[in-house]
């Protein structure tokens, strides 16, 4: 049943934090006790159910689920089938659907408001374990003005080799035609633990890449710690298509299926802000069979990650 208007309009507006990593509700958050768990419905349903319970007083609130509801019409979002990889921008958490059925939720870090991660809808390309990180000419000036070193110069690239210091940290996961964004790790795992966590130039940084990529991969995270101490670079293909969503989504359910409005870092609620852009990647051609079993290494080739 729908709670009272008041109810759930209050619990939506005090419910203004980012939950905390497992995506439970923060202690200042109490009043949401006692309202339904929506779990169990479609996400699009549970917004709109939202929308029509909530007072046209509160218009933060009203503001929130209605452009949270047109950035998934924009991105066209199916939850319903397959993997899916939803990279929450507002609450700067990436959630793992598999079937409709969550899997696996974690922190992450997005870009800056001044270097904002894009709201675009893609697909997993490539695991990469022990990444390089080719620093991209945009900022190169810059570092080497630091006095940087650990770096290699190849075919004229500024080029960290994979390490400790390395910024993508162990893994990286790359995005079909994302404009050099990509899903990361880092090697700065204390930032996991800040509140504000729209500090990157745009790639994401994830708390739980080591989990993510065994999923993607259909292998025990122990096998990928082992890939990973042997100290190369390797590039793994997933055996099953991956559709990946980096949208800007005020509000979203938490893991209890309970609505939690989030800040607005992007600024993109405002009252009379133009539509969020956003861009989806066309489904790429088959490159192996359904049928096969294990993830394939590939050759690895240079880019320019953020």
């Amino acid at each position: 049943m729908i709670q009272p208007r008041r109810s759930f309009a209050s619990f939506l507006l005090r419910a203004s934090v980012l939950a905390p990593l497992g995506g439970l509700l923060s202690s200042n958050t109490a009043g949401a006790q006692g309202l339904p768990a929506l779990a169990g419905l479609d996400r699009r349903a549970q917004l709109r159910r939202a929308l029509e319970a909530i007072g046209a007083s509160n218009q933060r609130a009203r503001l929130a689920v209605s452009r949270t509801l047109e950035r998934l019409d924009d991105l066209a979002v199916d939850f319903s089938a397959g993997r899916l990889i939803l990279v929450n921008i507002a609450a700067a958490e990436l959630i793992a659907f598999e079937g409709g059925r969550e899997i696996l939720r974690s922190r992450v870090v997005v870009g800056a408001s001044r270097t904002r991660t894009p709201q675009l809808a893609t697909f997993v390309t490539s695991v990469r374990c022990n990444p390089p990180w080719y620093v991209p000419l945009s900022i190169e000036p810059e570092l080497r003005a630091t006095g940087i070193s650990g770096f290699r110069v190849v075919n004229g690239r500024l080029v960290q080799p994979p390490g400790p210091a390395n910024p993508l940290g162990p893994i990286r996961i790359g995005l079909l035609n994302s404009d050099g964004i990509f899903l990361h790790g880092t090697n700065s795992p204390g930032l996991f633990a800040n509140q504000n966590r729209a500090v990157s130039h745009g790639c994401v940084r994830v708390a739980r890449v080591h989990e993510l990529a065994a999923w993607l991969l259909g292998m025990a995270p122990a096998a990928i710690r082992t890939a990973l101490a042997t100290g190369r670079t390797l590039e793994l293909l997933p055996p099953q298509e991956v559709q990946v969503a980096l949208a800007y989504l005020t509000a979203w359910p938490d893991s209890s299926g309970r609505l939690v409005s989030y800040a607005d870092p992007y600024g993109l609620d405002a009252p009379g802000s133009r539509r969020a852009p956003y861009r989806r990647v066309l489904r790429p051609a088959p490159e192996m069979p359904a049928e096969a079993q294990a993830p394939e290494a590939l050759p690895v080739s240079g880019d320019d990650p953020l």
